[in-house]
Order: structure tokens, then sequence, then C-alpha cells
């Protein structure tokens, strides 16, 4: 099995492209989605990742509320907030907890260099 990666985003269509475009870097990839801050908690107990995208607007708790949370479960764990809120203040907080920024959409580039970990 490959490398684990969690999506997190309440939008489906969201989660869909990003696990194809993750998936034309890494076929091998094993990718668990999860649609909010709960069902990430819940995912992670059955999960190990080594990376996870986390969309910034979700229902309930925002991303980074799940960024800190799963920071202090998994220390290792490697995130990127993938947000259309491209707000200076919600970048600072994202870089911060250590997050590399994705601005969405998303390309192929951006997430082969998070996924790499180039620049970091």
């Amino acid at each position: 099995m490959g490398l684990c990666v969690l999506i997190v985003d309440d939008s489906r269509v969201a989660r869909m492209s990003l696990r194809r475009q993750l998936l034309e870097i890494e076929p091998d990839a094993s990718i668990v989605e999860a649609g909010s801050y709960d069902e990430a908690l819940t995912q992670i107990e059955t999960h190990t990742p080594a990376l996870a995208l986390i969309d910034f607007n979700m229902p309930g708790h925002d991303g980074l509320e799940l960024a800190r949370v799963l920071k202090d479960s998994l220390p290792a764990l490697r995130m990127a907030l993938v947000t259309a809120n491209i707000q200076d203040a919600v970048s600072r907080r994202a870089t911060d907890l250590g997050m590399a920024f994705i601005a969405k959409p998303a390309s192929v580039a951006q997430l082969q260099q998070f996924v790499t970990g180039a620049g970091q």
C-alpha cells in the first residue's frame, strides 16, 4: 500500500477532484475521505495518514480547528489547508500551525509540490 492521504472537505466534488489529482501524482496512494471535522476524527481512529488536505470552510468546526487536533494526535502528519478563502489572516494561522497553503482550485503542480515536500 502506498502513501496514505486524508482529504477533508464538505464538498464531495472537491474531494473527488483532489482524489483524482493525487492519484495522478501517487497512483498507489491510499486515499481516506471525510466530509467534516467529526468524520475526519473517526477516520484517524483506523487510518494513520502521512498527509492531510483540509478545507477551511466547513460546517461546525473549521479546518484550522481540525488541524490543531490532528497535530496533537499525529505530530508527524504533514498538512495543507486547501481553500478558496485566501485571506492573509487565514494563511497566517495555517502557517503558524505548520501547514502548507494551497488556494482552490488546487493544481496538480501545487499538490505535487506538497506531496513531495518540495519547499518545506
